[in-house]
């Protein structure tokens, strides 16, 4: 009897911890916001080098599911890109073609849009295929934040 009335105790304690508000709150820096968001995407400002001689970047840090962000492939030896499309790497979400225009002075750009998961982080591999569209020239990663 003496056990079953401890056992009692104990889980009516822990009961009453776990459900009651311990007056926590959550500011507004400490929220997921945009500019708190470590990003692991390659920016103007900090280009990924795919290759010598080809960066490549994304217009938004931190690109959000479902909205329009733009994609920039910098190559300084004259190349024509013929496709390209993002697939995902944490989730299959099937192939999403982009259509890169050539902006002159070895820049091509395009703009992606990917769906919504239910992740909070999601990597997708962009391929950019050039004109024999057989194999993939280059390859980046771009990550979208829920």
């Amino acid at each position: 009897m003496r056990y079953f009335s401890t056992f009692a105790a104990v889980f009516l304690v822990s009961f009453v911890v776990s459900c009651s508000d311990l007056y926590l709150s959550i500011h507004e820096s400490s929220e997921k916001s945009e500019r708190s968001v470590e990003s692991k995407n390659c920016t103007l400002e900090k280009p990924c080098f795919l290759a010598e001689g080809v960066k490549f970047w994304v217009s938004s840090l931190a690109p959000k599911p479902e909205t329009p962000f733009n994609v920039v492939l910098e190559i300084d030896d004259p190349i024509e890109i013929q496709s390209a499309y993002l697939e995902g790497v944490s989730m299959y979400m099937g192939k999403i073609p982009i259509t890169l225009v050539n902006a002159g002075g070895g820049q091509w750009r395009g703009e992606a849009m990917v769906g919504a998961c239910n992740l909070a982080e999601m990597q997708w591999r962009l391929k950019f295929f050039d004109t024999n569209n057989k194999e993939v020239r280059f390859s980046a990663t771009i990550y979208t934040y829920r």
